[in-house]
């Protein structure tokens, strides 16, 4: 269990801006990131196009024409979104299709020629190397096994103590299997067999025994499984990187996509509609790595090779770029990105946390239950960023509004909560009821009113109030308040908004001015 700490009051550096371009078999993609190194990131764009650059390549290991101009086409593109927005640094960089290919320096210099990128050709074991990177850094394991379906090939890597250990790299990309052996529509029992047959052949070298690991895949096809199944179930959030896609769902989804003919399976809600003539083999080829492994499902990573090129700039290291912390950075990071005033927040975590000890014989929590509370503390006020009025219910959205890299769905449900009822309300689910377990809901109640006199305790936001004692007596809590300086608007704050801690935890509630 990781602690949510304090941080330093101000950045180390001036923000940056980085373009990362990764020009796969199948897609071609920028992000555009602004960075403070060592201190905080966001996404700030993202463009995609559908190159198909290892379409048709065949025998002959050629990219062919169309394919060629439109791998040009798309860095041209990307190369003047790059100078209209005025990016640092550009990171461009091509995978198996152009390593594969026999006129790949061709098109590499041609390339160079014609957009002024030099793009960096990645083997296999680098590709694999990036996508673990990718894994380190936003999820809290510290083995897993990483599974990348990219439009070319595959990679099955081990982390083990955060750190790449080895791979296995296939030509196994859904573009070149779906050229291969799906060639009717819908595919064959015969195509269906030969493809399983063959990648069947291909896991024969890789150890089974990795199932015993987190396995968390990454690449397109692996998050249109993630989405298609999300909309089969109706789930109440809109986010996929930490989704575990069980075994049985995923059955259930390739044979319904391997069934189909391609008008039926455009259909498919959740599926991308340029990815839908390459869905089938690229399914089958996930079925059969969670199969091999026997995995329960696949942990769904929302960060794959663009990210793990990325981490280098974000921690200026080129060897073992690793955050220290992966569930610390996060939350400090989305502070960071919506309401970036580090002293109070931290000071309503350490009155939040001081609470939360002092009280345990009430409570009866452990390490899980502190350090959610310590997160929401850092990040309850976000929602400011909105606007004052209602800011704890503007909070909620955002904390649910995107991934929260090292925390489960249901952790980040439960850290939503914590923002929403922070400063008024009675607790109640918001929607996301599906996701908590046995005992959240009071979980819930119990650290939010912690939260609550917290912030109120705080109310200045100019640390008054630098310590609580708690005195507890035949039904009545008596807090002092050791303060400096004037803090007569937080004794009264805290008193006015006591009532949710007194009605969970069944006391009467005094807040007074402590003697120092």
């Amino acid at each position: 269990m990781s602690a949510i700490t304090e941080v330093a009051l101000a950045p180390p550096t001036e923000p940056r801006q980085v373009a990362i371009i990764d020009l796969g078999s199948n897609t071609g993609r920028l992000i555009a990131l602004a960075y403070q190194p060592g201190y905080s990131y966001k996404l700030i764009d993202e463009l995609r196009d559908v190159v198909r650059l290892a379409e048709g390549m065949g025998v002959s290991k050629a990219i062919r024409a169309e394919a060629f101009e439109r791998g040009l086409d798309t860095l041209k593109t990307f190369k003047a979104y790059c100078a209209a927005v005025g990016v640092d640094d550009i990171c461009a960089t091509a995978t198996s299709a152009v390593r594969d290919a026999a006129n790949g320096p061709s098109f590499l210099a041609a390339v160079e020629a014609k957009t002024g990128l030099r793009l960096r050709l990645l083997s296999g074991e680098a590709e694999a190397y990036y996508g673990v990177l990718a894994v380190a850094n936003s999820f809290a394991f510290d083995d897993a096994v990483v599974f990348d379906l990219g439009g070319g090939s595959a990679q099955l890597s081990l982390m083990q103590r955060r750190r790449f250990v080895r791979s296995y790299s296939w030509p196994l990309g859904a573009v070149r299997l779906s050229e291969r052996f799906l060639l009717s529509d819908p595919p064959s029992k015969k195509e269906l067999k030969a493809l399983t047959k063959y990648v069947r052949e291909a896991l024969k070298q890789v150890d089974a025994g990795l199932g015993r690991l987190p396995l968390v895949g990454m690449g397109g096809t692996v998050r249109n499984l993630g989405e298609i199944q999300q909309k089969r179930e109706g789930y109440p959030l809109d986010l996929l990187h930490g989704y575990l896609l069980r075994q049985e769902a995923l059955d259930e989804i390739v044979e319904e996509i391997i069934s189909k003919p391609l008008s039926e399976r455009r259909a498919i809600p959740g599926l991308s509609a340029d990815r839908a003539d390459i869905i089938a083999a690229g399914a089958l080829v996930v079925r059969e790595i969670v199969s091999w492994l026997g995995s329960p499902g696949l942990i769904i990573s929302g960060q794959g090779l663009r990210e793990g090129l990325f981490y280098p700039y974000l921690l200026e290291s080129k060897d073992h770029p690793l955050l220290p912390d992966v569930r610390d950075f996060s939350v400090h990071n989305l502070a960071r990105q919506y309401y970036d005033r580090p002293a109070h927040n931290a000071h309503v975590r350490k009155l939040a946390l001081s609470l939360f000890d002092q009280l345990l014989p009430l409570h009866g929590y452990g390490a899980f239950e502190r350090e959610l509370l310590a997160a929401a503390a850092i990040i309850h006020d976000i929602g400011m960023a909105v606007n004052y009025y209602d800011h704890h219910k503007h909070g909620y959205y955002l904390a649910l509004s995107a991934a929260l890299p090292g925390f489960s769905h249901r952790e980040q449900a439960l850290l939503a909560l914590l923002v929403r009822f922070h400063r008024k309300g009675k607790p109640d689910p918001q929607g996301v009821g599906g996701l908590l377990a046995e005992g959240d809901m009071e979980r819930i109640h119990k650290l939010a009113a912690l939260l609550r006199l917290a912030e109120y305790l705080e109310r200045s936001k100019a640390q008054r109030v630098r310590e609580v004692h708690c005195h507890l007596s035949e039904g009545c809590l008596r807090i002092e308040a050791l303060v400096n300086g004037d803090a007569r608007i937080e004794i009264k704050q805290a008193n006015l908004r006591s009532d949710l801690l007194a009605r969970t935890y069944h006391v009467k509630v005094e807040v007074v001015l402590g003697r120092a």
